[in-house]
C-alpha cells in the first residue's frame, strides 16, 4: 500500500516535471532554441485553465522527452508582462513559438492525445526526418551469400554488339589467346550475349511455323 502510494507520487511528479512555468525573465531563454514551444497561458483563478491542466501534463509526459516542449505562463505572477506582450485578455490560451518567435495559436482539442499529437506533427514538420535515397551501387555490386562467408562479387559488364565484335570472341589471335581488346569477364557476357540471342532466334523461328500452320 505504501509502495503504491509513493509510485504514485512519483509519477505525477515525473509527469509535472515536464511542464516548466516560464517568466518574464526565463522566457527567451528557453523558446530561442526551440523549433517547437507551446505556451499555456493561464489564470491561477481560471476553471477553464484548471481543467486543462491535467491533460497538458498528460501531453507533456506522454512526449517524454519532447515534453519539455510544453511550458505554462502564469498571467497574474511572473509572465504578466508576456501575456500583455502577446495580448491574452482570456484564458487559457495556447500559442506556439519557434525560436522565440510567435507562429500561431493551437485550436485543437484540449485533450493530452491532441496537443501530444500536435507538437510531434509541428516538430517533424519543422524538422523533417531525412528519407534514404537508394543505393547506387546496390545493382552494381551484388553480394554473393555462402555459408561463414560474405563475398561481394563484381557486376558483369555491360556488353552489346559493337563490343564483342571488337572482343572477336570466334577469332582468337595468333597464340590463342582472346583478342587483346577482350578481357576474360568480357569474353564471357559476350558469350552468354550470343547464346540469349540464338535463344531468341529459336523462339521466333517456332512462333513462326505455328503462324504459318
Amino acid at each position: 500500500m505504501v509502495f503504491s502510494a509513493v509510485l504514485m507520487f512519483c509519477l505525477a511528479v515525473y509527469s509535472n516535471a515536464y511542464v516548466q512555468e516560464l517568466t518574464d525573465n526565463t522566457f527567451l531563454n528557453v523558446a530561442k532554441d526551440k523549433d517547437v514551444l507551446l505556451v499555456n497561458f493561464y489564470a491561477p483563478w481560471c476553471g477553464d485553465c484548471k481543467r486543462l491542466e491535467p491533460e497538458f501534463e498528460k501531453a507533456s509526459a506522454a512526449l517524454g522527452t519532447r515534453g519539455f516542449d510544453l511550458a505554462k505562463v502564469d498571467c497574474f505572477g511572473a509572465g504578466k508582462g508576456l501575456c500583455e506582450m502577446y495580448g491574452v485578455k482570456s484564458w487559457p490560451q495556447l500559442k506556439n513559438f519557434n525560436k522565440g518567435a510567435y507562429t500561431g495559436d493551437y485550436n485543437g482539442a484540449q485533450t493530452a492525445e491532441s496537443m501530444a499529437g500536435y507538437i510531434t506533427t509541428v516538430e517533424n514538420s519543422v524538422t523533417p526526418q531525412p528519407i534514404p535515397g537508394p543505393n547506387p551501387y546496390a545493382m552494381a555490386i551484388p553480394a554473393v551469400q555462402k555459408p561463414g562467408l560474405s563475398i561481394i562479387a563484381p557486376a558483369p559488364p555491360v556488353v552489346g554488339a559493337l563490343s564483342c565484335a571488337k572482343c572477336n570472341i570466334e577469332k582468337p589471335n595468333k597464340k590463342g589467346k582472346i583478342n587483346k581488346h577482350c578481357s576474360d569477364s568480357v569474353k564471357k557476357a559476350c558469350i552468354q550475349l550470343k547464346e540469349r540471342e540464338q535463344e531468341k532466334m529459336k523462339y521466333d523461328d517456332d512462333d513462326k511455323k505455328r503462324t504459318i500452320a
